[in-house]
C-alpha cells in the first residue's frame, strides 16, 4: 500500500505519494548518514542519492528508514523539512541501526507538525502520531496534534521489549476524542507498553482531553511492566486525566522537576492496577511544580477528587500524599520527595 503525506507550508497543500523500495545495498556498512524528508517534492528512494540532500529529500520517514537499512548505516539521522504533515495513518518507526542510534529530526530546528486529522482509520487504538517498535530511537522537534489515541506510541511486547526512546522537546496538543471522532479514546501524548529505559523530557503537553471517559487520557501513560522511566522537566496543562499514570508493574519510574497547571482527575502521578495486575515499585515524585486547582477547577488542598471503589490509585495532589492503594502491595506504589511544592499561578 502507498502512503500519502499532505504538506501545507503558509497557504499551500498538495498530496504526494512516496515509494518505499529501498536502493541495493552497499558493500560495507556507513557508519554515520542522515536523511531528509519533504513529502511536498518527493523523490523516489530508487534514485540513486534519493534523500541525501535537501532538494533530493525522500516523500516519509518509512521510505528514509529503507535507504538507512539497505545502506547499514550504524548511526543515522532523519530530518525532516518545517511545515505540517497530514499522514493517512500513523508514522512507523520501525527500524534501529545495530550498534547506534536512530535520530529523527528538523531541519534547522524548524517545528514538524504532525496533525491525524486525516487519518483513514477505523480501529480505536491505532490513531497515533508516531508508533515506535525500534530500539534506541530519538524524537525531538515534533508537534504532535488531531489525533485520537495519542502522540506517541511505544509499543514493546512480553517477547520483545522496547529499549531506549528518548522523546525531547516535543509539543503534545489537541489529542484526545475532543479534538478528533470515531472508535476509541484518548490514552497518553507519550503511551509507553513494555518499554525499558524511557525518557521523557522539556516537552510541552496541552489540551490532552476525552469527551467520553475523560480520566483515560495521561500526559505520559506507562503500562505493562515497564521499567526505569524518567519524565523530566515537562510542562503539562489542561489535561483531563491524570497527568502521569502508572499501570501494572511499572517499576522504578522517576517523576522529577516537572510543572503542572490544571490538569489531573484523581491525582497528579497516579499508580493503577486492574484486578490480576501487578504492584509497581519504586516510583519517585520529587521537586515538582502544582497548580492547586485540578483540570475540573477542584482544589486538591480541600476538595474530594473523585470516586473509585475500590480505590486504585496512588495520590499526591489529594490533601496530602496520600497512599490508597494498600491492598495486596507490600510497598508503596510511589514516593514522595520533599521538595514538591503547590503554586497559584501558571509555572511558565
Amino acid at each position: 500500500m502507498r502512503r500519502g503525506f499532505l504538506v501545507t507550508t503558509g497557504a499551500m497543500g498538495a498530496l504526494f505519494a512516496g515509494s518505499l523500495t529501498a536502493p541495493p545495498a552497499t558493500a560495507a556498512p556507513v557508519e554515520h548518514l542522515t536523511v531528509y524528508v519533504n513529502p511536498s517534492v518527493a523523490v523516489d528512494a530508487r534514485v540513486a542519492g534519493a534523500g541525501l540532500r535537501r532538494e533530493d529529500a525522500v516523500g516519509s520517514i518509512e521510505a528514509a528508514q529503507e535507504i538507512l537499512r539497505a545502506r547499514r548505516v550504524r548511526d543515522a539521522t532523519v530530518l525532516s523539512l518545517g511545515g505540517t504533515y497530514r499522514p493517512l495513518s500513523t508514522i512507523r518507526v520501525t527500524w534501529s541501526p545495530p550498534g547506534g542510534r536512530l535520530t529523527l529530526g528538523t531541519v534547522d530546528a524548524a517545528a514538524v507538525t504532525v496533525d491525524c486529522g486525516t487519518f483513514e482509520d477505523t480501529s480505536a487504538n491505532t490513531e497515533y502520531g508516531m508508533t515506535v517498535t525500534a530500539d534506541n530511537v530519538d524524537v525531538s522537534g515534533y508537534v504532535f496534534q488531531n489525533c485520537r489515541n495519542g502522540g506517541i506510541r511505544a509499543a514493546g511486547t512480553s517477547a520483545d521489549r522496547l529499549v531506549g526512546l528518548n522523546v525531547t522537546g516535543n509539543t503534545f496538543r489537541r489529542l484526545g476524542s475532543k479534538f478528533q471522532s470515531g472508535p476509541g479514546t484518548g490514552y497518553g501524548g507519550v503511551h509507553g507498553t513494555y518499554t525499558t529505559g524511557l525518557h521523557v523530557e522539556d516537552n510541552l503537553f496541552q489540551n490532552l482531553e476525552n469527551t467520553d471517559s475523560p480520566a483515560s487520557i495521561h500526559g505520559v501513560y506507562l503500562a505493562n511492566h515497564p521499567t526505569d522511566s524518567t519524565i523530566y522537566n515537562n510542562r503539562f496543562e489542561l489535561v483531563s486525566g491524570d497527568p502521569v499514570r502508572t499501570r501494572n508493574r511499572a517499576d522504578g519510574t522517576v517523576v522529577d522537576s516537572n510543572k503542572f497547571w490544571r490538569t489531573g482527575a484523581y491525582a497528579i502521578f497516579s499508580d493503577w492496577r486492574f484486578d490480576g495486575e501487578g504492584c509497581s515499585t519504586d516510583g519517585l515524585f520529587d521537586r515538582n511544580q502544582v497548580g492547586t486547582t485540578s483540570y475540573n477547577g477542584d482544589r486538591w488542598n480541600e476538595d474530594a477528587q473523585g470516586s473509585i471503589d475500590p480505590v486504585r490509585v496512588r495520590l499526591w495532589g489529594h490533601d496530602a500524599a496520600t497512599n490508597a492503594n494498600l491492598y495486596g502491595c507490600a510497598s508503596d506504589p510511589v514516593r514522595f520527595g520533599g521538595s514538591n511544592v503547590y503554586v497559584t499561578s501558571r509555572p511558565w
